[in-house]
């Protein structure tokens, strides 16, 4: 779908209008144009009011794959407040294919850059995820190892639990907003924990029903 420039600057400018009902037509609208509008969408990205900004991220995140090329370009570039946006966006749309740049922006020397990265890492879930994570709780930055803490919880695998018990047990700081990251880290341990044992009781309950299944057959040929 297609639409000349002039249509979707107006409804760029919609987005950004006082008018809840424009604007929530103008962000349907150019989620379902996709491509064309994904630039000035991007631009949006920029904006120092932030409800703008939000509205940008929230349209993108709607529209998703046609969107990722151009997050992916602005995830690398000199931008930081851009960048800090676009890999936000990207975790939320959740393809694999924005991994390496994730990867990339984890190891990050600005701590917004790879702490958002940490994040949108758990957000897309992909397992190739982990070791990156598991090598995030020992970032010289308290904000990332929260995250990365966060994060694993996400990825919902039980093998990260001894490498969370065992950071916990050498964590001292806290996070720029007052959380404590060894608190963070026991929760997501006892989280996965209990994710595990669920998936266990699930495995026995589907066992059971099958071994029954299979008594009630042999009965039944009898």
């Amino acid at each position: 779908m297609s639409r000349p420039p002039e249509a979707i600057a107006e409804l760029i400018a919609d987005l950004q209008s006082d008018d809840e009902f424009a604007r929530s037509q103008a962000a349907f609208a150019l989620s379902i144009l996709g491509e064309p509008a994904v630039p000035m969408l991007i631009e949006l990205l920029r904006n120092p009011v932030r409800q703008i900004r939000m509205r940008a991220a929230w349209t993108l995140g709607a529209m998703g794959g046609p969107a990722v090329p151009a997050l992916l370009e602005a995830a690398e570039g000199p931008d930081r407040a851009l960048r800090i946006e676009a890999i936000r966006v990207l975790g939320v749309i959740g393809e694999g294919r924005a991994l390496n740049q994730l990867f990339t922006a984890l190891a990050d020397p600005d701590v917004s850059v790879s702490s958002r990265a940490a994040r949108s890492l758990g957000k897309i879930g992909d397992p190739r995820a982990f070791h990156p994570l598991i090598t995030a709780l020992h970032h010289p930055h308290p904000n990332v190892r929260y995250e990365a803490a966060q994060s694993l919880v996400m990825l919902r695998q039980r093998a990260a639990i001894p490498a969370l018990r065992e950071a916990a047990t050498k964590e001292r700081g806290s996070t720029s907003w007052g959380a404590r990251v060894a608190d963070a880290m026991r929760r997501a341990a006892a989280e996965l924990e209990t994710i595990a044992e669920e998936h266990q009781q699930f495995d026995l309950t589907r066992l059971e029903a099958m071994l029954r299944q299979v008594k009630e057959e042999r009965v039944n040929d009898q």
